[in-house]
């Protein structure tokens, strides 16, 4: 969300003499005013009728008679940017038969634009929007199409959430730090060599944890942390038979994933301490980094003849 009018900012906490990097005031916030801490240390409550049982970082939120967050429905608050650069080309053959392929090395960015618009995505920050300027969920720098033969880069993997309180303290959530030097990845995900039910393949190193009330430093998303390559391929074989004036018959045969390619799930990514779990026979079984093998994510080779007849 670029805007949640119901957050607290530091300098909201500031304003009543609290300091957000103070584990003291940290630990205040979480308590009710049925403890009577948050009294001693003079606060009130904010409205007659606000129930005690609601902690003193309810009480200071802008709205504090709402308990959830307050934001904008499709908003026009958001940014994105697109610069590509593409090529197509078209060979026409004989006998009507034609072949065309297209390129693009493209770059997407946005800045909460798919937020807004609910199609997904995350920011880190919403009191500091400009640093929210990262690559789209939905960027692929590179897309070759050629008839119906489609092989494009993997999709982003959004960054693990942190866990550092910040929602108890700021009503808002944030991402963990990147760690220099370390590997995002256990096993390079186009490697054709990891097996589900052996291998975890995101790396818990990689990512840290801000402090306690405090900003991550990562971006949602980042161009070198993607999964796997995606190819589409289809193929199509066909004839058109004339049998007499305005009568034809038509025979063609349609492939679907011809090269029987195998299409693992997105690993789990959402939190990066999440242990990872194997079972007796040493099979993955949950944490970070875990491919669930029930599934995948496209359906096997399949292929079907089709006959039609016009006149």
């Amino acid at each position: 969300m670029l805007d949640n009018f119901n957050s607290i900012t530091p300098a909201r906490l500031a304003s009543f003499g609290l300091n957000v990097n103070s584990a003291t005031d940290q630990a205040l916030l979480s308590k009710t005013f049925a403890s009577g801490l948050p009294q001693a240390r003079g606060f009130q409550l904010p409205y007659a009728s606000f129930p005690t049982g609601q902690t003193l970082e309810q009480a200071l939120r802008p709205y504090p008679q709402f308990s959830s967050s307050l934001t904008p429905t499709w908003a026009p608050l958001g940014n994105s940017w697109y610069d590509a650069l593409q090529m197509k080309a078209t060979q026409r053959l004989w006998h009507g038969l034609s072949a065309s392929v297209s390129f693009a090395w493209q770059k997407e960015l946005a800045l909460g634009a798919t937020v807004q618009d609910g199609s997904g995505g995350s920011i880190n920050d919403a009191n500091n929007r400009q640093v929210n300027k990262d690559i789209s969920s939905f960027s692929q720098p590179l897309v070759f199409v050629g008839g119906i033969l489609r092989y494009s880069s993997g999709l982003p993997i959004q960054v693990p959430t942190a866990n550092n309180a910040l929602s108890s303290v700021l009503e808002q959530g944030t991402f963990v730090n990147r760690v220099p030097g370390q590997p995002l990845f256990l096993k390079d995900p186009n490697c054709h060599c990891i097996d589900p039910n052996a291998d975890f393949v995101l790396n818990p190193a990689a990512w840290a944890q801000p402090a306690a009330g405090q900003f991550g430093t990562a971006a949602a998303y980042y161009n070198d942390y993607r999964w796997a390559r995606r190819p589409d391929e289809q193929v199509s074989v066909g004839r058109i038979f004339r049998l007499r004036e305005k009568m034809s018959f038509q025979v063609r045969a349609e492939f679907f994933n011809i090269f029987n390619r195998t299409f693992l799930n997105t690993p789990t990514s959402g939190n990066s301490q999440a242990i990872q779990v194997r079972n007796s026979a040493g099979v993955p079984t949950s944490g970070f980094g875990f491919i669930s093998s029930g599934s995948v994510a496209a359906a096997n080779r399949t292929g079907q003849l089709v006959g039609r007849i016009q006149w």
